[in-house]
């Protein structure tokens, strides 16, 4: 059954909904979200995408990235997320960024970027990450300096972004 998600305008007004084959097919705008998760050591909880997913498999990802579906808010997509991913229990979630970016041929979305200090046991969702750890930010710097191709291409725009580096990513009021 496919999903419905809301579509947008540029500026993040709601102007219909349809489902996500028909907004990837057409270009049309559409929501998402992306989490950052922090131990309490400071380290980025980097997934890596299952070698199934039908775009950029077995790269690096946030560690949670996901569609807003229509009639949904960012923040409950992320906590959905953070739920069916992680199985994380009550996160608190702060926004660090709202943007808009195009992921790819026909991939317009309207995104925010979140970030979580987590502290307690994760368990990955195997159909969605194939491996989940954490990784002090030098060693994600490093990684994404000397081989950016290791990531799902808003994961690297997103940590480009993070870390001051010259990035696609449009911020947005």
């Amino acid at each position: 059954m496919s999903e419905f998600m809301d579509v947008v305008d540029e500026n993040d007004n709601v102007i219909g909904k349809a489902t996500r084959e028909e907004i990837h097919g057409l270009g049309k705008w559409h929501r998402g979200i992306h989490v950052f998760v922090f131990d309490p050591k400071g380290r980025l909880l980097l997934t890596t995408r299952s070698s199934t997913k039908d775009k950029f498999p077995s790269t690096y990802d946030c560690s949670v990235s996901e569609h807003v579906k229509a009639g949904e808010t960012f923040e409950e997509a992320a906590l959905r997320g953070l739920k069916e991913e992680l199985k994380l229990i009550k996160p608190i979630l702060k926004q660090l960024l709202k943007f808009k970016m195009n992921y790819g041929p026909n991939d317009n979305t309207i995104a925010i970027l979140y970030e979580c200090r987590y502290r307690g046991k994760l368990e990955i969702d195997k159909n969605e990450i194939r491996e989940a750890k954490f990784l002090p930010l030098e060693r994600v710097r490093e990684i994404l300096i000397t081989n950016e191709s290791k990531f799902a291409p808003w994961t690297r725009e997103l940590l480009k972004w993070y870390f001051h580096m010259p990035s696609k990513i449009k911020a947005i009021e």
